[in-house]
């Protein structure tokens, strides 16, 4: 960078975005005084900025944002400096903001959030009428009573923008009293407690767009409830976990993104929700919201593209009102009471990606319909009540995009079809590992080896079928063996009998196998032992024969992984291949733990054998010399002790 420059002298602008420089900035940059305007950010930038770049005579526009491993602070600003843009975001800048701050008359934007930045914010701050956009999150002030005790006698900055996230505020800024023109509010991740304030309604009431009130986890609602959000012309509003409660307010026409999730709102839905006819996301998630949701809901899929109601009491039906042209792209149902059918008109939602509606009470057959969704990623439908026999759609387009199928803990019977995999085209490839996204991240529940976890970010290259306690029979299809880049497969607790596919030795992407509680037979196929990622196996409760494959992952899972199939021989088992005794071994008896160290153990039944041979050879001849030459000593030990139990029988009668 330094011979970049070093010959530039009457440079005015110089601009290297996102370009990979990975050097220091050089003193000799100071040096330019012509220079109006230098950008160098998210150029991989390290070391200490030069402090009398801040200080050159012309510089207008000063940008380093995005350079994590550049240090520097800020120094004595002039009277005469010509500065409007400072940022710094991103960076590792620290210290105190100067007094001297104050001298910026012309400063516009000041931008310095995930810095490293402490102390007090100067009084002086008053002095930048010029200021509309002020970005401080994300640092470690101690002092922030600038913003909730201001001197009456200053004359304030009117913002545009006021980012003022994680400065552990407690209270509303009063500075906010007096602004009339702010466009963006952030105030997320501070103390806000209590209440927002009344006062707080006429804030900006024209102007606001958006307001940010997420993660103030003491925030318990509106003063005085209004039923309607007091911003008319507000677009964006995010009060996601806090603790209000209460009924939900009905949001302007004019809202977009409508973040709510993680609080105590009750009651139901308002249909005057319905009236924002510009709203692209809602999530309502993790409420005691109840009642209904309304129909709608579906004349707004023409704009709405995110529906997450999951974790709420709502029952009754699920709309059956979504229109041609909807907009939908991610509908997230679970954990309610819903009831009834799947509606057919959801396949008007063409491009749907994600569908979740586990955890209801929905009664209804197979939706193979939802195969002609060709954007469709996940589909979730566990814990509900379907039924009947898997059919395949129709059309030739059959989920070519899906990566992830959750229909357990339903009551599906019958046979897979054998096309039903055939056009699965997404989950044949390893795919790219970027996170599916909409403007909420996808999440989802499942099962994966055994466990049950949640993946708040879900992977493209995340492929599952679960199709895991139902009442499915019938062979296992042999095409699944064509879904190469599958990572995880259960179908356990089904009623399946034949052989396990040898095509299944072509996964190899293949984590977790879970075939136990069926009824398959046969051996298990040799070509599973090339499955180099395959942590977790289970073919336990079955009726399979044979040996157990060695080698690779096979020398890692337990004999739980196999138990409880009376054919099977060979470790990890204990029993040996050509044993005629078929049954399953009793598992050993804690003897060891009861007596004491292992040596003492192997000791003690050595002592036993040999006591047991002593006293065998001892009791044969003893009884030879008896029964030979005392027989009616024997008669009358034991004729005695026959009648004597015969007595006792008698009594008990």
């Amino acid at each position: 960078m330094t011979s970049l420059v070093q010959n530039l002298t009457n440079l005015e602008e110089l601009a290297l975005i996102d370009i990979n420089i990975s050097s220091t900035v050089p003193e000799s940059l100071a040096n330019l005084s012509s220079l109006k305007s230098l950008g160098l950010i998210g150029g991989g930038l390290y070391g200490r900025f030069p402090t009398r770049i801040f200080q050159l005579p012309h510089l207008q526009d000063l940008n380093v944002g995005g350079n994590e491993n550049l240090t520097g602070h800020l120094p004595k600003f002039h009277t005469n400096s010509p500065l409007k843009y400072l940022f710094l975001s991103g960076t590792k800048f620290s210290g105190d903001l100067p007094a001297s701050i104050g001298n910026l008359n012309s400063l516009i934007e000041f931008q310095i959030s995930n810095c490293n930045f402490s102390g007090t914010i100067p009084n002086s701050f008053s002095n930048l009428t010029q200021l509309t956009w002020l970005d401080l999150s994300q640092n470690s002030f101690n002092d922030l009573s600038w913003f909730t005790r201001p001197s009456s006698n200053d004359i304030l900055p009117h913002f545009e923008y006021l980012q003022l996230a994680d400065l552990i505020l407690t209270k509303f800024p009063v500075i906010l009293r007096n602004q009339s023109r702010l466009r963006q509010l952030d105030l997320e991740g501070n103390n806000l407690q209590g209440l927002i304030p009344k006062w707080m309604y006429n804030v900006s009431k024209e102007s606001l767009q958006d307001l940010s009130l997420s993660n103030n986890v003491f925030l318990t609602g509106f003063e005085n409830s209004p039923a309607v959000i007091p911003w008319p012309n507000l677009e964006n509003l995010y009060l996601d976990n806090n603790m209000m409660h209460g009924s939900l307010p009905i949001p302007p026409p004019s809202l977009r993104y409508f973040l709510v999730s993680n609080n105590s709102f009750i009651g139901g839905i308002s249909p005057f929700i319905c009236n924002a006819s510009s709203l692209e996301v809602l999530d309502l998630s993790y409420n005691y919201l109840s009642g209904m949701i309304h129909p709608c809901f579906g004349n707004l899929s023409q704009s709405l593209s995110t529906l997450i109601l999951r974790s709420n009491n709502f029952g009754g039906t699920i709309p059956k009102t979504w229109a041609k042209g909807c907009l939908l792209r991610m509908l997230d149902l679970r954990q309610n009471h819903l009831q009834g059918h799947l509606p057919i008109s959801l396949a008007n939602c063409t491009e749907l990606e994600y569908l979740h509606v586990g955890r209801n009470q929905i009664n209804d057959t197979s939706p193979f319909w939802l195969g002609t969704l060709q954007q469709l990623k996940i589909l979730v439908l566990h814990f509900n009540s379907f039924h009947g026999a898997i059919r395949s759609s129709e059309t030739n387009c059959t989920f070519p995009n899906l990566r992830i199928i959750d229909l357990s803990h339903n009551h599906f019977s019958g046979n897979l079809p054998t096309g039903y995999f055939t056009q699965w085209d997404a989950m044949k490839s390893n795919g790219n590992l970027y996170y599916l996204s909409s403007s909420v991240y996808f999440s989802i529940t499942m099962v994966i080896k055994g466990v049950e976890l949640e993946y708040k970010k879900i992977q493209d290259g995340l492929t599952v079928i679960d199709f895991s306690c139902n009442r499915f029979e019938g062979d296992i299809p042999e095409n699944l063996g064509n879904l190469k880049g599958l990572h995880v497969l259960n179908l356990s607790n089904n009623a399946f009998t034949g052989h396990i596919p040898s095509s299944f030795g072509n996964l190899t992407q293949l984590e977790s196998l879970d075939l136990s509680q069926n009824k398959l037979s046969g051996e298990i196929p040799p070509e599973l032992t090339q499955l180099n990622f395959l942590s977790k196996f289970d073919v336990s409760h079955n009726g399979l024969t044979g040996l157990i494959p060695h080698g690779q992952q096979f020398g890692t899972f337990e004999n739980t992984s196999f138990e409880y199939n009376r054919g099977l021989c060979g470790r990890p088992l204990s029993k040996i291949c050509g044993d005629s005794d078929i049954s399953t071994p009793p598992p050993s008896t804690s003897f060891e733990e009861n007596q004491g160290p292992k040596f003492f153990f192997e000791f003690g039944w050595k002592v036993v054998v040999m006591g047991y041979g002593c006293g065998f050879v001892f009791g044969v001849v003893i009884g030879h010399i008896v029964t030979t030459r005392k027989p009616n000593l024997v008669i009358k030990i034991f004729g005695k002790k026959q009648r004597q139990t015969q007595i006792k029988v008698n009594r008990r009668k």
